[in-house]
């Protein structure tokens, strides 16, 4: 158990430093280090669930890699309070667009139903495949729900490009729905 937790935590810092080189990184080149980064989270959050139970390793998982990337960037930081401060220009304004109904009532339409679809999706597939006690899994799924049905309408509304939020947006619950309800269905 102890093993295993101090692989999840190396894990996690190794993932989070991964992630945060990506982050400073360019764009075409730092995608090795995106995907390696969240690939040893994943693996860390394994390892604490393996040694420590689903319930309990999750949560301890959780905990250290919050503290991890707290650490990480802590450490991370520069002080510059003793260089001389350089005048800015103030930033430009976002871009006006010209609103019309039809936009509108299409973001609308995204927004609501197929965030709730989606969110109810992942709900019901957490409710259906986790490996925890019935009772958890349902309130937990039932709890998800509204959480992400609301980050979702706000991502929609927020992203100025339909076609993607809806292909996002209709991917996960295909996705969602797929995994709570194809394996009855094939067995």
């Amino acid at each position: 158990m102890a093993l295993a937790a101090v692989a999840g935590a190396l894990l996690l810092l190794g993932g989070v430093l991964l992630l945060r080189r990506s982050w400073l990184g360019r764009r075409p080149r730092n995608l090795p280090y995106l995907l390696g980064g969240w690939v040893l989270i994943a693996g860390g959050i394994a390892l604490f669930a393996t040694g420590s139970g689903a319930e309990v390793g999750t949560a301890y998982a959780l905990l250290c890699l919050s503290l991890t990337a707290f650490a990480v960037l802590a450490f991370g930081m520069e002080d510059r309070s003793h260089r001389p401060e350089k005048v800015r220009e103030p930033a430009l304004e976002p871009e006006q667009r010209v609103t019309n109904w039809r936009h509108a009532s299409v973001k609308a339409l995204l927004s609501i139903p197929l965030a709730g679809v989606a969110a109810i999706g992942v709900g019901v597939a957490f409710a259906v495949a986790m490996p925890m006690p019935v009772h958890d899994r349902i309130v937990i799924g039932g709890l998800l729900v509204p959480i992400l049905w609301g980050g979702g309408m706000a991502w929609t509304l927020s992203d100025s490009k339909l076609l993607r939020a809806a292909i996002v947006l209709g991917a996960i619950s295909a996705l969602g729905y797929a995994i709570a309800f194809l394996p009855k269905v094939l067995t």
